[in-house]
């Protein structure tokens, strides 16, 4: 029934054109820019007189220029410009009047609203009068638009009539865009649309009714035409180019011609469909540094921290390069990157551009580590300077013991903790590496290095051994990495970018654009959500995500958990994917979320797919192991089932001070909670008690839900760190991959075509509005959320990453 209503409602308008063709009519039809102007379609700067409410939806920015002509003496001419939602107008009518106005809009893809304040100026006689134009926009789909507006909404008198208040309800339908395969492309290229526009107090049979079309039947031509009542027809042709566009048409009523229309403009969204020999092809240049991660954060602790750069942007702009038929190629611009996940799963869709027939070649202008050239492997070719620094390539992990360091100053770290592999924070509490630490530490080592050495040398088309060579540590000669074969050549930007000039047979000097400032336009009306992807980055703790002095980013439970709400009552949402960037944190904000999970996912019946990045250890595997599928990439540090928990004790430092304490309880166990008390044997085996409960209750919930026995669980446990291929093994995950592989099994279990364009609905870390932080009551609630030590008090499920780092 849906889908019948926008031709239905197109055949009642057509019928009731046929009724009103030959009553009297108000208001007079509106002056045409381009033959299919509609409140419901137009959403380009024309958007301006139309329907302000599509202000910016098409280009980013726009200057248009419009002229129409009767005869000598009735010219007008419209000059229009707009940048993201906000615009200007200027309309003048030759020797009678002019207008001028700014117009904005806000809102979302589904929904907009917008607004129109104008002047109108007459110069014989001199008259002025302010008016207004309101206008909303719903796009509930890509093939159903509906527009709404209030043109003459104050009702001004002008050159000495009231301006009688104008309403216009229109529908917009693109019929091929309802097969979901075609909405993306051959969907924009029919579109209809149908206007009703009535006069305030007026009847039902002054009412004037017009149907119009677009055409693009061929790349950058468009035929537009409007059959309106009292045989008004407009017709016109448009050609496209990918930053520009001309049009040309003609208007006429009942048989006689009214005016000649004529426009031009020029924008900045990118039309995907456009005149080609207009476009020269062209390469483009992709930047990438620093430590990947799903979102950015600044990583400040007292530990170092490290700060990550989101890697969405770099995904986005090689998925452009390989949907954009003008790009031929992709030069990839290193500086220093890292997050062997994160580069993991970069690598495919470079695989991806190859195999169209893109080359990608990859720039090492300062050198680079093990990073860089993981990435620069998968690429055509490597290009790196004469005194380019290559050095540290092998693999290094530290790990310093304090408990001797920290007794000479009086403190001492109680620690109780389950499974002989549960090495965080182990480091304060003993003078030296236990064997089992020793043992994971060196088999993750053999694990990171075998997947490097594979993968590179395969790329490079050298033997492993030849390859490990480099790997020793030394710092090497940009030369004889090129004798070697781990990179190409030695040359500068210019050199590399005639490499791939002639690979994508662009020439010695091809065209190059930077794709992240060169959006496309915006053709569809809409792309449905059908999936959700939550991003849970940070340490785990209780309350609001914000920043721990000693970890860094946190991820509140109380965040995540709205977040995941959100997500799963999104109504268009048919699957959710939760990303997990975690190392662990509080036992018991990890047993909210995963109660949270479970809740949702029996509420809504809705899957729930888990990808995991580069770390998704402990209190991370603990909120994902209710999952109906897990996914995690080869270099993805998971599982470390295990609970512990630590307390810093001063009673030695109050000592060596002089301090004198006098002790006051109600509780034979009260001492255990104090800072100022080491741990005696009681105090020990009541906290061993606990984390042992909990441990049993973290292995209980692995195995419910990974549907496995508790034994095959408990051999798995114990605190170990399994890399994604040691995961699938125990069957703690069930696929290698990355984001792109969970989304394809979340369409899968959620019934959603795989060749259908959607946009996800992301859901990440909230950051503080502008309003937020002008209000002095932000600045609190920012150093309580920002400036704070971990709470120690409760029980841990956190991976020993956080404070064993590894050199890599």
């Amino acid at each position: 029934m849906l889908r019948l209503h926008p031709a239905a409602l197109l055949v009642a308008l057509g019928l009731a054109a046929s009724v009103v063709h030959a009553t009297a009519f108000t208001p007079r039809m509106p002056l045409s820019l381009e033959e299919d102007e509609s409140v419901a379609t137009t959403d380009d700067a024309r958007a301006l007189v139309t329907n302000p409410a599509a202000l910016g939806l098409r280009y980013p920015d726009e200057v248009y220029e419009g002229f129409a002509r009767y005869d000598r003496q009735f010219e007008w001419n419209s000059t229009l410009l707009q940048h993201h939602g906000f615009g200007l107008l200027a309309l003048r009518q030759r020797d009678t009047s002019q207008t001028y106005g700014f117009g904005f809009a806000a809102g979302s893809e589904k929904l907009r609203f917008g607004a129109t304040p104008y002047e109108l100026v007459s110069g014989q006689p001199k008259d002025y009068a302010l008016d207004y134009r309101f206008g909303l926009l719903s796009r509930p789909t890509p093939w159903l638009s509906s527009g709404f507006t209030i043109d003459r909404a104050f009702q001004p008198i002008f050159r000495g009539e009231r301006r009688a208040r104008h309403y216009t309800l229109g529908v917009g339908w693109r019929p091929l865009a309802l097969a979901p395969s075609l909405a993306h492309d051959w969907g924009t290229r029919l579109t209809f649309s149908g206007d009703v526009t009535v006069v305030d107090d007026g009847e039902w049979r002054q009412s004037r009714v017009r149907i119009a079309g677009d055409f693009e039947p061929v790349s950058g031509v468009h035929f537009r035409a409007t059959v309106g009542d009292h045989r008004n027809v407009r017709a016109g042709l448009t050609l496209s180019g990918v930053n520009w566009h001309v049009h040309g048409g003609e208007s006429r009523e009942a048989g006689r011609v009214q005016y000649q229309t004529y426009a031009a403009s020029i924008h900045t969204g990118e039309e995907p469909t456009a005149l080609r020999m207009f476009a020269p092809s062209r390469v483009a240049v992709v930047h990438a540094g620093g430590t990947l991660a799903d979102e950015s954060m600044n990583g400040v602790s007292l530990t170092g921290g490290e700060a990550t750069v989101a890697a969405k942007p770099i995904h986005r702009q090689l998925e452009r390069a390989l949907e954009d038929p003008l790009t031929r190629g992709v030069l990839l611009d290193l500086n220093g990157v890292g997050n062997m996940a994160q580069l993991e799963e970069l690598r495919p869709r470079i695989k991806r551009l190859r195999l169209a027939g893109k080359p990608v070649v990859a720039y090492l202008e300062n050198g680079g580590g093990r990073g860089d050239l993981y990435l620069a492997a998968a690429c055509n070719r490597i290009v790196t300077t004469e005194e380019a620094d290559f050095m540290a390539l092998g693999l290094r992990s530290e790990r310093r013991y304090w408990r001797g360091a920290l007794a000479r100053a009086g403190i001492r770290v109680d620690r109780s903790s389950t499974g002989a592999f549960k090495s965080a924070y182990r480091n304060f509490s003993t003078d030296s590496m236990p064997t089992a630490d020793s043992v994971a530490t060196q088999h993750e080592l053999d694990v990171r290095q075998k997947l490097f050495v594979d993968a590179v040398s395969s790329d490079r088309g050298i033997t492993p051994a030849r390859l490990a060579t480099y790997l020793d540590g030394r710092e090497w000669d940009p030369a004889a990495l090129a004798a070697g074969g781990v990179v190409d050549s030695i040359g500068y930007r210019e050199d590399a970018m005639r490499i791939l000039g002639r690979l994508a047979k662009l020439g010695e000097r091809p065209r190059a654009v930077n794709l992240a400032r060169t959006p496309p336009a915006r053709r569809e009306w809409t792309r449905p959500h059908r999936i959700a992807i939550v991003y849970a980055g940070g340490g785990i703790d209780v309350g609001r995500s914000g920043n721990d002095l000693l970890s860094g980013p946190t991820l509140g439970s109380a965040t995540l958990i709205a977040e995941l709400e959100r997500a799963f009552h999104a109504r268009d949402v048919r699957a959710v994917v939760l990303r997990i960037e975690s190392p662990g944190g509080s036992a018991l904000a990890a047993n909210l979320i995963d109660h949270a999970v479970q809740r949702l996912k029996r509420e809504t019946r809705k899957p729930l797919i888990v990808s995991m990045g580069s770390v998704a250890g402990s209190g991370g595997y603990y909120i994902a192991c209710h999952a109906d599928w897990i996914v995690a990439d080869r270099n993805t540090r998971t599982a470390s089932i295990g609970v512990l928990t630590i307390r810093p004790s001063f009673e030695g430092l109050y000592e060596k001070l002089g301090a004198h304490e006098v002790e006051f309880d109600r509780g034979d166990y009260m001492r255990g909670t104090s800072w100022s008390r080491d741990w005696g044997p009681r105090e020990q085996a009541t906290a061993d008690s606990t984390i042992q409960r909990l441990y049993r209750g973290f292995v209980g919930k692995v195995a419910d839900g990974r549907h496995l026995d508790l034994a095959s669980v408990e051999a798995s446990a114990q605190g170990r760190v399994w890399m994604g291929d040691d995961a699938l093994a125990r069957k703690l995950v069930d696929e290698i991959g990355g984001l792109d592989d969970a989304m394809r099994e979340a369409r899968l279990r959620g019934g959603i075509r795989l060749d259908e364009r959607i946009r996800p609905l992301e859901l990440g870390r909230p950051r503080p509005s502008f309003v937020e932080r002008l209000l002095g009551g932000w600045v609190s609630d920012a150093l309580a959320r920002d400036a704070q030590l971990p709470d120690w008090s409760g029980a841990q499920m956190l991976d020993p990453d956080v404070l064993d780092p590894l050199v890599e």
